[in-house]
C-alpha cells in the first residue's frame, strides 16, 4: 500500500489534464479524446492497484513516479498506434500490453532502488519492446498486414516531440520558453520526485514542456548562460528551504572538493561555467553575498563535485 498523501484520483486527472493540453489538434477528436481517455484510465488503474497493493509498501513519491511513467508512455504510444492507423479495435491490446509492462518493470526498478536515469531508459526499452511484440502478434493472427505493422513500428511521438523542441529551442526567442528549458537543465540534476513536487507549481502545459526539455540531448549549450544564472535565482523561490545552518556545511564540504584537486584542472572545470558558478567555485566561503538558497546552492556544488568525481576516476586509471 502507499502512504497516507498518494491521492491517486487527482493525480490521474492531473496527468491526463496535461496530456489533454499538448493533444495534436490535427487529431480527429474521436482520436483525442482516446488518447485522452487512455491517459486517464490507465493512471488511475495504476494509482488504485498501488494504493491498495497488500504485498508492498510504497512511499508516495515512488507511487508518483511509477504511475507517472505510465501516463507518459501511455500518451506517446496511443498517438503512435494513431499515426501508424491501428484499426480501432485493435488499439487497446497494444496499450494494456505497454501499460502492464510498464507498471510491472517500474516497480521492480523501485524495489531494487535504481537510479531514476537508468529506471528510464529501462522503461523505454521495455516499452518498444512490448510494442513490437503486439504489433508482431497482430499481423501473425492476421489482423493487420506487415506494412501496417512496419508503419506503425516506425512511429515514435516521444522522439518528434523532443525533436520539435529541440528546434523550437533553437529558434526560440520568447523568454518564458527559455526559461523553461533553463529550469529542465536545473531539475535534470533533481531527485525525480522533487522535480514531480516542484511542478505541481507550473500550468500543466507549462510543466509538460519542461519533463520535454529535460530528454533533451545537449541541452546546456542551447541556453545563453546569463539567462541560465537568472533563472538559478527565480528558481529558489519556489524550493522548499534547508535549515539554515547547513550552508556552512555545504560549503565546507564543498570547499574541501574543490581543494582537493589540482587548480589547473579547477579552471578547466569552470572555463565554460556561467559566472555565477565560477564565483561560487573560487570564493566558497562568500555563499552569504550571493542571496542563495541552501536548495539551489546544494544543486550547484553537486553539479562542479560530479565533475570533480570525474577527474579523480579518470587520474586513478
Amino acid at each position: 500500500m502507499v502512504a497516507e498523501g498518494f491521492k491517486y484520483k487527482e493525480f490521474a486527472e492531473d496527468l491526463s489534464g496535461q496530456a489533454k493540453s499538448v493533444i495534436p489538434q490535427d487529431l480527429p477528436e474521436e482520436d483525442q479524446q482516446y488518447v485522452y481517455n487512455t491517459v486517464h484510465n490507465f493512471c488511475f488503474m495504476a494509482g488504485e492497484a498501488l494504493a491498495n497493493d497488500t504485498e508492498h509498501t510504497y512511499t508516495v513519491d515512488q507511487a508518483s513516479i511509477i504511475t507517472q511513467f505510465i501516463g507518459e508512455w501511455s500518451f506517446h504510444k496511443s498517438l503512435d498506434v494513431i499515426r501508424g492507423n491501428i484499426p480501432v479495435q485493435n488499439r487497446d491490446s497494444i496499450m494494456q500490453k505497454i501499460a502492464f509492462t510498464i507498471f510491472e518493470i517500474a516497480k521492480q526498478a523501485t524495489f531494487k532502488n535504481i537510479p531514476q536515469d537508468q529506471m528510464i531508459g529501462l522503461v523505454e526499452h521495455h516499452v518498444k519492446k512490448a510494442y513490437n511484440e503486439a504489433l508482431e502478434e497482430l499481423t501473425k493472427r492476421g489482423i493487420i498486414s506487415a506494412e501496417v505493422a512496419e508503419n506503425a513500428a516506425n512511429q515514435s511521438n516521444i522522439d518528434a516531440m523532443a525533436e520539435a523542441d529541440s528546434e523550437a529551442l533553437d529558434q526560440a526567442s520568447d523568454l518564458k520558453i527559455l526559461k523553461l528549458a533553463a529550469f529542465a537543465l536545473i531539475a535534470q540534476k533533481l531527485p525525480q520526485d522533487k522535480v514531480t513536487t516542484i511542478l505541481t507549481h507550473f500550468a500543466p502545459s507549462e510543466a509538460n514542456m519542461v519533463m520535454q526539455y529535460m530528454h533533451l540531448d545537449d541541452l546546456e549549450n542551447k541556453i545563453d548562460k546569463t539567462l541560465l544564472t537568472q533563472c538559478l535565482q527565480d528558481f529558489q523561490k519556489i524550493m522548499p528551504q534547508k535549515e539554515t545552518d547547513s550552508m556552512p556545511k555545504i560549503m565546507r564540504k564543498f570547499g574541501r572538493n574543490v581543494k582537493s584537486v589540482p587548480q589547473d584542472e579547477i579552471s578547466r572545470i569552470i572555463q565554460n561555467e556561467r559566472p555565477l558558478i565560477e564565483e561560487i567555485v573560487t570564493n566558497p566561503t562568500m555563499y552569504e553575498r550571493w542571496h542563495i538558497s541552501s536548495e539551489v546552492l546544494d544543486i550547484i556544488c553537486g553539479y562542479i563535485e560530479e565533475k570533480i568525481d570525474d577527474y579523480k576516476k579518470k587520474s586513478v586509471r
